[in-house]
């Protein structure tokens, strides 16, 4: 269901929609108002309320403006990690990938989100479900895949 629901908000980014199809979309997404963007568009996002601080001296802004292309392109990254994952459940299943695999998929956000406030020098360090953190900070699918087959061409 994700694939094809990814599939038709893709197909249907640059379109312009009826008043009809926006009162179904927004019963779809459970009363959230459907923001329409051009490609120069950029849209705020208000985060008051969203997280607390703890020992700062300064906290981070509330507010994050973003504009359709970097929306768009943290929507391909999510949806490149959703597949990756996917594929890894099935191939450990299917006993391909030795040993233990901690799937990130439903946590896509999450990497995607860091990834965004980091810099490239910026180090992330982390234990485990660590395949899609690869992807965000510029591995390939074909890296991470072969890291968890154990090839010569993974990470």
């Amino acid at each position: 269901m994700f694939a094809s629901r990814a599939a038709s908000l893709l197909l249907r980014r640059s379109a312009v929609p009826s008043a009809a199809s926006n009162a179904a979309c927004n019963s779809l997404r459970g009363g959230l108002s459907v923001r329409q963007m051009s490609s120069s568009d950029e849209v705020t996002f208000d985060l008051t309320g969203s997280f607390e601080t703890h020992n700062l001296e300064t906290a981070p802004s509330d507010t994050i403006t973003m504009t359709k292309d970097e929306l768009l392109s943290h929507f391909e990254l999510m949806y490149t990690m959703r597949r990756m994952e996917i594929t890894c459940d099935n191939e450990y299943k299917a006993r391909n990938i030795r040993g233990f695999c901690h799937l990130y998929d439903g946590q896509e956000a999450v990497a995607t989100g860091i990834n965004a406030a980091f810099d490239l020098e910026d180090s992330w360090i982390t234990s485990y479900r660590c395949h899609c953190t690869a992807l965000a900070r510029g591995g390939t699918v074909e890296s991470v895949l072969g890291e968890l087959f154990g090839n010569a061409g993974g990470q």
